[in-house]
Parts: C-alpha cells; sequence; structure tokens
C-alpha cells in the first residue's frame, strides 16, 4: 500500500538548507521518503519518539520526523542532523 506524502512548510524549507549544503544527503533523503517509508513505514527502519508522539526514520546522519495520520497520508514535520533535529522540534512544537 502506498501512502500520501503531505510536506508542511517547515520541512520544505529544512529540504531547501539541506539542499544548499549537501546535495548527495538530499538525494538520500528524498530516495527513503519515496522509495521506503511512502511504500511501507512500519518495514523501515521507524522509531516511535516518545516526548512528540511522531515516528523518525534514520538516513545516515540525518533524521526524518513524520507523522502516520492514518492509513493513506504521513505528514512530514522536520528533517536535520541528529544532533540539532531534536531540539528544533522542541522549538517548532513547543514539547518536552
Amino acid at each position: 500500500m502506498n501512502y500520501q506524502g503531505l510536506f508542511t512548510n517547515a520541512f520544505k524549507k529544512d529540504l531547501k538548507s539541506i539542499q544548499k549544503k549537501h546535495q548527495l544527503d538530499l538525494k538520500k533523503i528524498i530516495d527513503a521518503i519515496e522509495d521506503i517509508i511512502l511504500i511501507d513505514p512500519y518495514s523501515a527502519d521507524l522509531k516511535q519518539l516518545a516526548c512528540f508522539n511522531y515516528y523518525r526514520y534514520r538516513v545516515g546522519d540525518y533524521r526524518i520526523v513524520f507523522d502516520i495520520e492514518n492509513e493513506t497520508d504521513i505528514i512530514f514535520l522536520a528533517v536535520d542532523m541528529r544532533s540539532t533535529i531534536y531540539n528544533k522540534l522542541r522549538n517548532r512544537m513547543n514539547k518536552c
């Protein structure tokens, strides 16, 4: 079953930031979204984030954070390096 990806403006901004710095990493991130997450997110290297109630998928040093909305939609919330993604989520979501 294929899911539909919905991308927040913040996620798009994160991708543009990665595009400016690391073109090869951007390709790996997009490939992971298209070939793994949108096909079957539960079969992936998936972890549920306890504090945020979202999921994260690891692509090298990057983390893709998303929410599985229902049986057809995945909302992509943020993508960034491991060292900064969780602080970014705390600031955006005002949690934890």
